[in-house]
C-alpha cells in the first residue's frame, strides 16, 4: 500500500469517526437536516471562492479560497434557517426546504458561470462536490486530523451539557443553561466537519456520513455513551472501507463509496441490532407471544379443575388430575393443532405431562407456575374492578392483555391495592364466573 493510499485511509477514517460523533447530537436534537442545509448552502461558496481566487490572480482552484467560501455560505445557510424559524410562522420542514432549494439553485447557477470562464471550468471543482481522495496530500490529512480532534474534544468535553440540550432543551433553558450558545457550538462543529469533508466525501454527500452512522447506532443501544462509540465506529469503518473500495475499483467516487458502505452497515444494524433490530425484535415478540400462550393454557387448565372442585393443592400435590386435550382446546377456543403445539412446549419445559390417551396434567412445577399466572391475572381483575367501570368480561379481557407485562414493582402495587379491599393476595377469587 503506497503512501498516498495510507493518507487517504487515515483521513477518511478520522473523518467518518468524527461525523459519527457529531451526528449523534444532531439526531437527538432533531436537527439532522440542518446539516443538509449547511452542505447545500456550501455549494455556492465553492464557486464564490473560485471567483475570488481568480480575481486575486490565482488559478481558481486554491483549496483555502474554496473552503473559506464554502464556510461563509454554509454559515449563511444555517443562520437563514434559524432566522426563518424564529421570525416567521413557517415550520422546520418549510425553512429547510427553502434554504436547500435556494442555495443549491444559486450554486448551480454560479457553477455554470465557472464553466464559461476562460481560467478554468467546473472539472477542477468536482473534487469538492463529489469527493476526490486521489488529491489528498499530507497537509490535507493533517488538517482533517487536527480539525476532527478539535471537534471531538469540544463535543466530549461538553457531553453533559449537550446531553441535557438534546433530551430536554426547555428544562436546560429554565435552569439557566445557554441553549442558544450550545446550539451554535453544535452547528459550528457540523460546519467544520462539512468543510473538511468536502475534499473526501464531497459537499453533497457529507451529510450522509453525519446522519447514517448515528441512525445505525440507535439500533444497538439507548445509552448516549454507547451511541457515541458505536456511531464513531460505524463512521470509521465506512471511511476506511469506502476509501479502499474507491481505490480498488476505478471511477468510483470516494464519497459515494463511503456512503454506500455506511448504508450497508446501517442495513445490518437495522436487521441485527440488539436493541431495535428487526430480527431481534421479531425473536423477542415471538418469545413473548409463546410465553403468553403458555401462561393462558396453564391458567385455563387450573381454573377448569377449580370449577370442578378438583384443583390441586398449592402445597403438597406433585401432580394434578388430567384433562383431555380436546377439552382444553375447547376452553381456549383454539384448534387442536395449536393447543397441542403449546402443550408440547409445556411438556418439554417440565410443567405438564401427557398421557397415552392424549390427556394432560400439571406437574408440581406446572402447578406453581399456574398459580403464579392466575394470581397476576386476578390481582389485575380486582384492580380494574375497583378503578374502572367495566363488565366482568371486559375486565377479564383487559387483564389478559396486560398481565404478561407486569414486573415486581407493579405486582407489589397490585397486592397493596388488593389488601386495601380486603381481598386475599395469595390467590384472590375470580371476578367472573369460571366455566
Amino acid at each position: 500500500m503506497d503512501y498516498n493510499t495510507q493518507l487517504v485511509i487515515f483521513g477518511a477514517g478520522i473523518l467518518g469517526a468524527v461525523c459519527g460523533l457529531v451526528g449523534v447530537y444532531l439526531l437527538l436534537r432533531k436537527r439532522s437536516l440542518i446539516g443538509d442545509a449547511i452542505c447545500h448552502a456550501s455549494l455556492p461558496g465553492i464557486a464564490l471562492g473560485f471567483f475570488a481566487s481568480v480575481a486575486l490572480g490565482g488559478s481558481g482552484r486554491e483549496p483555502w479560497f474554496l473552503l473559506i467560501g464554502a464556510a461563509i455560505t454554509g454559515v449563511a445557510g444555517a443562520l437563514t434557517v434559524l432566522l426563518i424559524r424564529r421570525w416567521t410562522i413557517l415550520k422546520d420542514d418549510a425553512a429547510l426546504g427553502i434554504v436547500l432549494s435556494v442555495y443549491f439553485g444559486l450554486g448551480m447557477v454560479l457553477l455554470s458561470l465557472v464553466q464559461q470562464m476562460g481560467e478554468g471550468n467546473a472539472a477542477g471543482l468536482e473534487g469538492f462536490i463529489y469527493g476526490n481522495t486521489a488529491g489528498i496530500m499530507a497537509a490535507d490529512a493533517w488538517l482533517i486530523a487536527i480539525t476532527s480532534s478539535l471537534v471531538a474534544l469540544v463535543l466530549l468535553s461538553l457531553r453533559k451539557e449537550m446531553q441535557l440540550l438534546c433530551f430536554d432543551a426547555s428544562f436546560a433553558a429554565s435552569q439557566g443553561w445557554p441553549t442558544f450558545g450550545l446550539d451554535l457550538i453544535l452547528l459550528s462543529c457540523v460546519l467544520l466537519v462539512v468543510i473538511i469533508g468536502t475534499s473526501i466525501v464531497g459537499v453533497l454527500l457529507i451529510i450522509a456520513m453525519v446522519v447514517i452512522p448515528p441512525a445505525a447506532a440507535r439500533f444497538w443501544s439507548d445509552r448516549l455513551s454507547w451511541n457515541l462509540g458505536i456511531s464513531a465506529v460505524v463512521g470509521l469503518l465506512s471511511g476506511i472501507l469506502g476509501a479502499l473500495s474507491s481505490f480498488a475499483m476505478d471511477r468510483i467516487p470516494s464519497g459515494a463509496a463511503m456512503v454506500l458502505v455506511a448504508s450497508v452497515l446501517f442495513g445490518l444494524s437495522m436487521l441485527f441490532g440488539t436493541k431495535r433490530g428487526m430480527v431481534w425484535r421479531w425473536l423477542h415478540m415471538t418469545r413473548q407471544r409463546r410465553q403468553a400462550d403458555e401462561e393462558h393454557v396453564l391458567r385455563s387448565f387450573y381454573e377448569r379443575l377449580e370449577s370442578q372442585n378438583r384443583a390441586p393443592m398449592p402445597r403438597g400435590d406433585l401432580r394434578s388430575e388430567s384433562i383431555p386435550m380436546l377439552e382444553l382446546a375447547r376452553l381456549k377456543g383454539w384448534t387442536v393443532h395449536c393447543t397441542t403445539r403449546v402443550v408440547s412446549r409445556l411438556v418439554r419445559g417440565g410443567w405438564m405431562t401427557m398421557g397415552p390417551d392424549e390427556s394432560v396434567a400439571l406437574t408440581a412445577s406446572g402447578i406453581q407456575q399456574s398459580l403464579r399466572a392466575i394470581r397476576r391475572h386476578r390481582l389485575l381483575e380486582h384492580y380494574f374492578a375497583r378503578w374502572a367501570e367495566l363488565s366482568p368480561d371486559a375486565i377479564d379481557r383487559s387483564a389478559d392483555y396486560t398481565e404478561h407485562a407486569l414486573d415486581d414493582a407493579l405486582l407489589a402495587m397490585l397486592e397493596k391495592d388488593a389488601l386495601a379491599t380486603g381481598a386475599p393476595i395469595e390467590l384472590p377469587p375470580s371476578i367472573h364466573p369460571i366455566s
